[in-house]
Formats: C-alpha cells, structure tokens, sequence
C-alpha cells in the first residue's frame, strides 16, 4: 500500500486485510508505504504488536518511487499492489491466493502483471484496462465523457491478455519487476503503470486481467473534479509516456498540440478571473519547452512544479542535467509568472 495523507483509508484497509486467515497463517504480509504523510501515524499501526510494516519516506517521491520501496521491503514472490481507498471483501486474500496458483499453472507461462477487477461502491463496473496510448487515440478521446477516455469501456474487456492494468490493484510479478528493476520512477502519479506494463511486454512479460477478484475502489479520479495541481501533473506524465515509449514525430506532435492548448486555455482562464487554472496553464506551457530527451521535470520535480500553481507569485524554473544525464531543477534569470 502506498499512503499518502490517507491514514483514515489505509487504517480501514489494513484492518479488513488483517481479518483475512491468511495473515495468520504466515501466507502474506501487509507492507505500507508513506510518502510523507503530515500527521502522526495512527496508533494500531504504529503500536510494537502490529501486524502490518510501515515504512516512513522522508519525501513524497510519487506512486513509483512508494511501490519500489515497498517492493524492496517486501519477501514473497508476489506482489499485490492496493491503493488504501479501496475495499475488499472477506476471503480476497484467499481468492487472490487461488488465483496465482491458477496463473503459475498457466500452459502460456506465468504472467508478469495480473489486474483484477474494480467495482464502484453501488457495484457497477469500474475501468481497470486500457489500450497503449498513441497519437490518434489521444484525438479521438477528447470526444470521449472523461471518464472513458483512459480506459476501455466495460463491453470491451475479457479475461486474457491487455495491454495495461490500472495500479490501484494489481498483482506484481517479483521475477519481472527484478528484470524491469522497477516502475519508472520518472513518472510522478498517473501513466507509471501503463509505462510499467509497456515495459513488460517489451522485457516478453504477459500482462493479463482476471475478472475472478474484484475490489471497490472508492475514489477514482474519473470520478473527481480535476484540480489545477492534478492537471499539472497528468499532463506530464501523459508527455512523459509519449516521449519515452512512442515515436518521436509522435511527441513532438503532441507536445505541440498541449503547447497550444496551454495558450489558449491559459488566456481564458485569466480573462475569466480562474486565476489557479491560469497559472497550471502556463506551467504546462513551460512542460513543452522543457521536456525533452534527458531533460525536463521528472519525478518530485513535477510535484514541485504543480504545487506552485495554487500560490500566487512568480515561478522560477531552468532545466539542466543532473548526475546520469536526470533532469534537475535550477534557478534561472528566467522568470514566468505562474
């Protein structure tokens, strides 16, 4: 479980885990991640007898850099991946249990990522499984209510082979997160999982979905309204994934497209007095000119960046290289005003 500012979610999940005969059985461990959470952490968890790990981060490194660390902490051949705002029911554990002896067993070999199904909380269907993304889809889906933009509609998706598996619950292969070492810890939040798997088919990874377990996932974001923070870092992380696992006249199409986009969304929102939105704009804007092979934001960077937007100054942002060609945040005698 990777936590971040979510102890209430990640107290009531650990609890329905914790009920689970398989915990007492020494069949599965609980390991929570925090990245950096204000607050102190509540006492069943952090009490000498608790039966869950909690491992504290120092800083909020994103969903990536928490599922590494909790990776690494971790001792089983499987991983099973929760956000803390879903629910499950009794026996999952089990069921889940069941369902990798099903999938070792496999005459096609054992899959590198397993995605169950998510439910909402009134038991409809929820989008777990998406196609790889590319330049046509990205224009057609702007057509598309946003929830179904990401992923593919219920009728679409069978058991079997996908090309991704959303992160709020998924099965992890130890043998291929070893061989991929690791999700990319360059995305901040949204796409690392669809780069995750992108990687594993290119490792010969399966990436399979199992509609035999299923979860409710409380609070999706195609569900919530998208905050000037947030569409900071979705549009990156959307760029990100084009410039690393896509054509390159592809991203710079994109690129181009979002830079277009931020001008004109950006000048409507000043002119509307959205002054948050009007700033997230113009941090787009400067994503474009930035991002780039071994440059631009990554990582904390992003959030850093995103962050900003919901305070009123001057932003002050120059992009060089950092140790291994990373990208690194600078001062500059630049300043654009966010």
């Amino acid at each position: 479980m990777v936590n971040h500012e979510s102890w209430p979610d990640a107290l009531r999940l650990t609890r329905e885990l914790e009920a689970e005969p398989e915990l007492d059985q020494g069949r599965c461990e609980i390991v929570i991640v925090d990245n950096d959470s204000r607050g102190p952490i509540p006492a069943p968890l952090s009490a000498p007898h608790a039966r869950s790990r909690v491992i504290l981060r120092a800083d909020n490194g994103g969903f990536a850099v928490g599922v590494n660390a909790g990776c690494r902490a971790a001792r089983a051949r499987w991983l099973l991946v929760l956000n803390p705002d879903v629910e499950i029911e009794p026996g999952f554990l089990g069921l889940v249990l069941s369902r990798i002896e099903h999938h070792e067993h496999d005459p096609e070999g054992t899959p590198g990522l397993i995605g169950f199904g998510l439910r909402n909380r009134d038991g409809s269907r929820q989008g777990s499984v998406g196609a790889f993304p590319s330049l046509a889809r990205a224009a057609w889906e702007q057509f598309l209510p946003r929830g179904h933009r990401k992923y593919q509609p219920g009728w679409k998706i069978r058991p079997g082979p996908v090309d991704w598996v959303t992160g709020c619950c998924m099965l992890v292969n130890r043998a291929m997160i070893d061989d991929l070492g690791g999700m990319d810890e360059d995305f901040f939040l949204y796409y690392e999982e669809v780069a995750f798997s992108r990687a594993a088919h290119d490792r010969g990874w399966r990436v399979v979905f199992d509609d035999q377990a299923s979860v409710i996932h409380r609070h999706p974001l195609q569900n919530r309204a998208v905050s000037p923070k947030i569409r900071v870092i979705l549009r990156h992380s959307k760029l990100l994934y084009f410039l690393k696992h896509l054509p390159t006249w592809q991203f710079l199409t994109l690129n181009w497209i979002v830079a277009i986009e931020s001008m004109a969304r950006g000048w409507w929102c000043s002119r509307m007095g959205l002054a948050a939105d009007a700033r997230a704009w113009r941090a787009i804007r400067m994503i474009t000119r930035q991002l780039g092979p071994g440059r631009g934001p990554r990582g904390r960077e992003v959030l850093s960046l995103a962050e900003r937007v919901e305070i009123e100054g001057t932003l002050e942002i120059g992009v060089g290289k950092g140790p291994r060609g990373r990208a690194t945040a600078r001062s500059t005698s630049t300043q654009e005003t966010i």
